[in-house]
């Protein structure tokens, strides 16, 4: 009992480390959570049962102690604690034998353990375990989605929309360097089921990227892209639907070029929404070369049902108002980024935003007390990054195109409107103004035909019909500039002539 307390007052000067060593050098190994007192009884009880340090191969085992133990029990512990002082000299005076420093060193780790301590080196070690082929001898799984990449390298395959799902499939990041993925591709392959220590199935094989093969070479770069004017018009007119009254307005009065940027501004309740639906159906009669990618945020759970039933060949990211700003923010970018990859390819994509004043919340929101503020506690970067997206429309010299048709709020409870309407006045190439007043007296589209303009019109419609559609508008127009009434008596102008006629060519002669 004396030789007990005699050892665990010596143990107790050591600290933490030294006594780590030692329980090492006794081959056992204490939690990281295991505390002072716990690693002592564990060095107390195995040398109490006759532990021994290991050996160098071919040394011989001491002679046995006496009976009673007491003797082997010092001996244990006063090995010990040579080998924990041999360690600490090897390791600080870079002196000793080479015997002294391999006893001293602990017992070598495997490569899955880490360092508890160290939460970089062990999320690290993890990625580079999963990036290691598992033996799994199961069927396996066929799976597709957008990649989705995380800052550490590795990815996610988000098997349903934009958002994190326990389905995703997890991507290496030998992967995603071998193949040269970017996030918004859109990948298949096959997987295996997560194991007892993952949350995600992993990826197996990968068998095509956006609809190819899988080998990509010489992709370029979406903003190393040549942008450059409309030179192809984007026909709304539907000859087999001549009650399609919007279509027809927007194209006499503001027409539409592909790889254009269209602001569609209005106070709310102003029809926006349903104005963007119309264009939708429109395209894709008109424009089957076109893909579709309607993007609603913050919506009403029903308007969002009523949109993808709308949409028939494109696809649709929507997210309801209840969902958090991080999930708009998020669903928005992986929208852009699955753009950007299809105008890599050269395809012509038409993107339709509502809104954008719903996208600058979202990342208000997520963005506050981080960086500088516009007046009203307005974060610079919930401005900017609507801009960036608002960017990627534009036509490009080398093949494709994205069209970006979306809608802004120009009025509101809070200065975010204002501020972001201020910054998007000129980089618009088309704008369709609507009208509250003409909206609430039941009159679709609400287009407040003085206020909308396409900047660039001929550079894709002959000069001849540039000038029969100035004096068209001259004509729905009039003298109602002046009248405060003139927008809604304008208006009413134009729909009673286009419901009188069968086409817009019949009412341009």
């Amino acid at each position: 009992m004396e030789a007990t307390e005699m050892r665990r007052s010596t143990l107790q000067r050591k600290d933490r480390g030294e006594l780590n060593q030692i329980a090492a050098a006794l081959g056992a190994k204490p939690s990281s959570r295991a505390r002072k007192d716990e690693i002592i009884q564990l060095i107390i009880d195995l040398t109490a049962d006759g532990a021994r340090i290991s050996r160098p191969a071919g040394e011989s085992p001491p002679a046995e102690a006496a009976p009673g133990g007491s003797g082997e029990a010092d001996q244990g512990l006063q090995s010990a604690d040579n080998a924990g002082a041999a360690g600490r000299d090897g390791d600080q005076n870079g002196e000793g034998s080479a015997t002294n420093r391999e006893e001293s060193r602990p017992p070598d780790r495997g490569e899955d353990e880490v360092d508890p301590g160290n939460r970089r080196r062990r999320r690290r070690n993890r990625d580079r375990d999963r990036d290691r082929d598992d033996s799994w001898d199961g069927d396996p799984v066929a799976v597709a989605g957008r990649l989705d990449l995380r800052d550490e390298g590795y990815g996610f395959l988000r098997v349903d929309g934009c958002l994190p799902n326990r389905n995703d499939a997890y991507v290496p990041v030998k992967t995603i360097r071998q193949y040269g993925l970017r996030r918004g591709d859109h990948l298949t392959g096959t997987s295996r089921p997560a194991n007892r220590a993952e949350k995600n199935p992993a990826l197996l094989t990968l068998e095509s990227i956006n609809g190819g093969p899988a080998e990509l070479s010489g992709r370029p770069q979406f903003e190393s892209l040549t942008p450059i004017h409309a030179v192809r018009r984007l026909t709304l007119e539907q000859p087999e639907d001549p009650d399609a009254i919007a279509a027809r307005l927007i194209d006499l009065v503001a027409p539409i070029g592909i790889g254009q940027r269209v602001l569609v501004t209005g106070p709310r309740r102003s029809g926006a929404s349903e104005l963007l639906t119309s264009l939708i159906t429109a395209i894709e009669t008109n424009e089957p070369d076109i893909f579709v990618m309607g993007l609603f945020l913050d919506q009403r759970p029903e308007d969002v049902t009523e949109v993808r039933r709308c949409v028939r060949n494109g696809d649709v990211a929507a997210t309801s108002f209840e969902q958090t700003p991080e999930e708009h923010v998020q669903t928005a970018e992986m929208t852009i980024e699955r753009v950007k990859r299809l105008v890599e390819s050269g395809r012509n994509v038409a993107v339709v935003l509502d809104s954008l004043t719903s996208l600058a919340q979202a990342y208000n929101a997520a963005l506050s007390n981080a960086g500088r503020a516009y007046s009203g506690n307005v974060e610079s970067g919930a401005v900017h990054m609507p801009k960036k997206l608002f960017g990627a429309g534009r036509n490009v010299s080398e093949s494709g195109s994205v069209t970006m048709i979306a809608s802004i709020v120009s009025d509101g409870s809070s200065s975010l409107p204002g501020v972001l309407s201020d910054e998007f006045v000129g980089t618009a190439n088309t704008e369709i103004r609507l009208d509250r007043w003409a909206a609430q007296l039941g009159l679709f589209p609400a287009i407040d035909l003085s206020a909308s303009v396409s900047r660039d019109e001929d550079r894709f419609i002959d000069a001849d019909e540039v000038q029969a559609l100035q004096d068209l508008r001259r004509s729905f127009t009039g003298d109602a500039e002046d009248d405060p009434g003139g927008v809604v008596k304008a208006l009413e102008t134009a729909l009673s002539k286009l419901r009188s006629t069968a086409s817009n060519a019949e009412l341009l002669r």
